[in-house]
């Protein structure tokens, strides 16, 4: 392996719009190169996820990685996600939904291109038609061919021990790192599925991972996800020696990725968090994340993660689901994730949700029971979805928000509030988080009273 860098000039990833120096951190890119191996089955490829494997033949490689560290106070734990690949482009879904305990915690941030598309062009969901126009971004050589003219990918069947080696050269990158989560969502949690049953058995440098939003069935060896079919049962390996958090949302486990069959119990080196009235997209993922520096007011956070009808540009039948609680929540996950590493407790176990001949049971205002409980559901402004919407394209993965008729309930701050120490005490929100999330409902009882969805005007072109 060779590591160059950091690179002069600014780097090309859709993230986060404030400065990382108004936050204490430092944003660079390297360039790592080596030979990468493929891995081949010598067994069954079965659902228990305990796959046989064996390398399979090497070939070069140049690709990148993005680093955000703390300029000090740096406090060990390093964060590694697999960039998302589903649009063309690198995106960063963990970083933008998770960037606040990141930055609050002194984190370490790597992001890697660890697969063919975002660096050549090609693949993607966004290829599937034209209804996905508007998640369509160019890839690095498309965008800047004199920057990244040395990248080069030998294909996706190499991608996982490109992630492989990027694991391996974080304590070089960030000096004083302890700990080396691996991190990835949607088609990366795909992938880190394959990742932890298939490559992590031949040696891994990650000391645990982060699942966010897989399909039921994963990666295949050869990379690709969803060719024909996104449900599946395939579980993550049950001896894995490093422990694994699988994070899903309502779209996740009975919408467009179909992971219910893929459901597992819970173990000493395993959770599963499943999450009522989220969305494998929301208002907060495609909005307020590229702005919410920590500075903003919750007027301000409120008025940006309120439901709207056209992000990314689209235009969908619906306000999309604007339910804060993947946020926050998977900023627990990381936090508890690390915690563990470290010898402290595990994280908090958790209900799955309740649902009866494969669609949820709903309480009397349509909202999902069961599963990781949260005030947004246990006291509601709004019925917040995670199932699709009509329209195909992207539509599928962004839920939907209706609010619920009538006045506000008079005691609506108080019961909020009891909510949030509830979810702080089961393990599931962080206590750093609560003044917001309780300025925030503040700010949202009074838009619902106003009766009123603020206009359009501050979503995300991502």
């Amino acid at each position: 392996m060779e590591l160059s860098g950091p690179v002069a000039g600014p780097f090309r990833l859709i993230s986060t719009f404030f400065s990382l120096t108004d936050v204490g951190y430092v944003a660079e890119e390297y360039f790592l190169s080596g030979m990468a191996a493929s891995y081949r089955l010598t067994g069954p490829a079965g659902n228990d996820g305990e796959w046989a494997t064996e390398a399979g033949g090497g070939a070069p490689f140049t690709t990148r990685l993005v680093v955000y560290r703390p300029i000090e106070g740096y406090r060990g734990t390093a964060v590694v996600e697999w960039l998302n690949a589903s649009s063309g482009a690198d995106t960063p879904p963990i970083w933008l939904l998770a960037h606040r305990h990141l930055t609050r915690a002194r984190i370490a941030w790597i992001g890697v291109s660890a697969q063919y598309a975002p660096i050549h062009g090609g693949g993607g969901m966004a290829e599937r038609d034209d209804t996905w126009n508007s998640v369509r971004r160019p890839s690095l050589k498309q965008v800047d061919p004199v920057r990244y003219a040395e990248l080069s990918h030998p294909g996706d069947a190499y991608c996982y021990d490109i992630y492989r080696q990027a694991g391996e050269l974080v304590r070089e990158l960030v000096r004083g790192t302890r700990q080396v989560l691996a991190a990835g969502q949607s088609q990366s949690a795909a992938m880190l599925v394959t990742y932890v049953n298939a490559i992590a058995p031949h040696g891994s440098p990650y000391d645990a991972y982060l699942i966010d939003g897989r399909p039921g069935l994963p990666a295949s060896l050869s990379g690709r996800v969803g060719s024909v079919a996104l449900n599946g049962g395939t579980r993550v390996r049950a001896d894995s020696t490093a422990p694994v958090l699988t994070l899903q949302t309502e779209t996740d486990v009975v919408g467009f990725m179909r992971s219910i069959d893929s459901r597992q119990p819970d173990s000493d080196r395993f959770r599963l968090w499943e999450l009522p009235g989220a969305a494998h997209v929301d208002s907060y993922s495609v909005g307020a994340s590229f702005t919410d520096s920590g500075t903003l007011t919750a007027a301000e956070l409120a008025e940006l993660m309120a439901p709207r009808r056209d992000p990314l540009g689209a235009d969908f039948p619906e306000p999309i689901n604007s339910g804060p609680q993947h946020h926050y929540v998977l900023q627990r996950a990381i936090a508890a994730l690390s915690e563990w590493v470290e010898g402290g407790p595990a994280p908090a176990r958790a209900d799955r949700l309740s649902v009866s001949a494969g669609e949820l049971v709903l309480d009397d205002h349509g909202n999902a029971l069961g599963g990781v409980r949260t005030p947004w559901l246990d006291v509601p402004l709004a019925v917040l979805s995670g199932l699709g919407q009509e329209g195909g394209g992207p539509a599928i993965m962004f839920g939907c928000t209706r609010p619920l008729p009538g006045p506000t309930p008079d005691n609506y701050l108080g019961a909020f509030r009891a909510a949030t120490d509830e979810a702080v005490a089961a393990g599931f929100l962080l206590a750093e988080d609560v003044p917001e999330i309780l300025a925030m409902a503040v700010a949202n009882q009074a838009l619902s009273e106003q009766g009123r969805i603020p206009p359009a005007t501050h979503h995300s072109s991502r």
